[in-house]
């Protein structure tokens, strides 16, 4: 093959998979409103502020009438 031709092969390869992943994203835009985002089933997920209280509990806003000492987040920089 040429040099040319390969090129062009290559490049209409990934002109293809860029119109792909622009699909993709529109319908990944679309599923979102606000901080929630829509399941596949057309449920509500949950909001950040659950998620954030699921996966880090011990961070999670204290309920009213419990002191705030050890409500501020404690874990500085990384994950």
């Amino acid at each position: 093959m040429e040099k040319n031709t390969i090129i062009a092969v290559a490049l209409g390869v990934l002109v293809l998979i860029s119109i792909v992943q622009a699909i993709q994203i529109t319908n990944i835009k679309d599923r979102v409103t606000g901080d929630v985002v829509k399941e596949d089933s057309g449920g509500v997920g949950e909001t950040y502020e659950e998620m954030m209280a699921r996966m880090h509990p011990e961070q999670a806003s204290p309920s009213i009438g419990s002191p705030s000492v050890g409500s501020s987040p404690t874990m500085v920089g990384g994950c």
